[in-house]
């Protein structure tokens, strides 16, 4: 069973790659462009996993990183980064924050399919546990 993805990017083109290729995979996704409308769909429904931007209007990508990493109904979802500005500060403090992938901008389709596919494996290995 492949996974249910939120996918939160401010940029339509990019948001629209994305949830093309990963519904092309067979993955159920749903996709926001910005941060306000990822935290109205993450208190109404469950998603695997989080594919999100940084740069957010009204939420950052930050807030809502730490608001799902607070949650105990949310702390089991993968959550993946994007960004074409990834400083060293940047990642240390994502990291810290407990994301589980980051992808540099631009990026090819065949990139997002496998790391989400390794994702999809991981949750089905959790989940076996």
């Amino acid at each position: 069973m492949k996974n249910k993805i939120l996918i939160v990017e401010k940029n339509e083109i990019i948001r629209y790659s994305i949830l093309h290729v990963l519904k092309r995979e067979g993955y159920d996704t749903i996709s926001v462009s910005d941060g306000k409308s990822a935290l109205d769909l993450l208190n109404t429904k469950k998603f695997d996993i989080l594919i999100i931007n940084i740069l957010l209007q009204y939420y950052s990508g930050f807030e809502i990183i730490s608001l799902i990493r607070s949650r105990e109904d949310l702390q089991h979802t993968k959550i993946v980064v994007i960004s074409n500005n990834f400083t060293a500060d940047n990642m240390y403090r994502l990291y810290q924050m407990g994301i589980d992938d980051m992808i540099k901008k631009p990026f090819q389709p065949m990139e997002m399919i496998c790391r989400i596919a390794k994702l999809n494996e991981l949750i089905k290995k959790e989940d076996r546990e």
